[in-house]
């Protein structure tokens, strides 16, 4: 069966967890889906014309709570989290050491941020173990290389496949993700950097910029549902990747957006962030994260938001509205 046909097949299940009895040894259902409806969908008209996703998972009971859960967002950097994944997969394989050492070639620069691109040519080599710290943090450039040294993106999707995590697909590298957004050919050496890579996309015409945007917002590469994202973190959360489940080397301690949210006690590891604003609007936004609450309890928020015309302040003030909306329901 395809990849869009076991989606869809799976989109017409129920999403409520909640409608099943819990496991065996869990707690009650907590989530109080009739009242976080409401709230949420405020918070989406607020942050109209912007399309918000949300899948919110608590790990004891298993009760999942979506809004948009089944719609396909555009991932940006949010694809760090299933490709670190597999990484940590071939790793704990035996496949792939921390301390082998990788070459950097010009054509395997990607746009900023990357302090490997940066650092590039003067530093050719790096360790896994360096990209994968670096990669954790947003360098594009440590991201594509070890996409490439596990097999490129269609290795990453076909680990995706046996590990039955479906709505999300990696397709192609950063490097061509981000110049084929923004109208421009391949990414070149001498775009490295932020002052370069502005004027490269600055010298495209605003209206092909435009376009190429739009294109991207339907383009079902390098997308997720957040009810897929969701299930990937459960998956790792739960031990089924066979890899340690260790949030913070697979999330990261990203600043903002849920952090804001935290009620008294709480641990937050989570990978958020927004893409470049251009011509007016941030093409997306997203905080993927794990809450640990004081009692033990644990919640998988995957939140996305795409083309807002919002400023910065405003976007993370939305993501942690989401974020209070659904702790005060438990």
């Amino acid at each position: 069966m395809s990849r869009r046909a076991l989606l869809t097949a799976l989109l017409a299940l129920p999403l409520f967890a909640a409608c099943e009895a819990p496991m065996l040894g869990q707690q009650e259902p907590k989530m109080k889906p009739k009242r976080l409806q409401k709230r949420i969908e405020a918070i989406a008209a607020r942050a109209a014309p912007a399309r918000l996703g949300v899948a919110v998972e608590d790990l004891t009971t298993r009760q999942l709570w979506t809004f948009n859960g089944d719609q396909a967002f555009p991932m940006g950097a949010a694809a760090r989290v299933p490709i670190l994944a597999a990484v940590m997969a071939e790793t704990a394989a035996g496949r792939l050491r921390p301390e082998e050492i990788l070459p950097v070639r010009d054509v395997d620069l990607s746009p900023p941020p990357s302090a490997v691109a940066d650092a590039w040519p003067g530093r050719q080599t790096w360790s896994v173990a360096d990209l994968e710290a670096l990669a954790l943090h947003g360098d594009t450039t440590a991201l594509d290389v070890l996409t490439k040294r596990i097999g490129g993106p269609g290795a990453v999707n076909g680990w995706l496949d046996v590990q039955r995590i479906v709505g999300v697909s990696v397709d192609r590298y950063r490097r061509q993700i981000a110049t084929e957004a923004r109208g421009l050919a391949s990414f070149r050496a001498d775009w490295k950097g932020e002052a370069a890579w502005r004027r490269a996309i600055d010298a495209v015409p605003a209206a092909d910029r435009a376009s190429a945007l739009g294109q991207r917002e339907i383009d079902p590469r390098d997308t997720a549902t957040p009810v897929g994202m969701a299930r990937l973190l459960e998956a790792f959360a739960f031990r089924e990747l066979n890899v340690t489940p260790d949030f913070d080397r697979l999330l990261g301690h990203d600043p903002g957006h849920l952090a804001l949210a935290l009620p008294n006690g709480a641990r937050l590891v989570q990978a958020a962030g927004s893409a470049p604003p251009d011509l007016g609007v941030t093409p997306g936004s997203h905080a993927l994260a794990m809450v640990e609450l004081k009692d033990g309890r644990r919640v998988a928020f995957v939140i996305f938001l795409t083309r807002s015309p919002a400023d910065a302040a405003r976007r993370e003030a939305l993501i942690a509205d989401i974020g209070r909306a659904v702790l005060e329901e438990f």
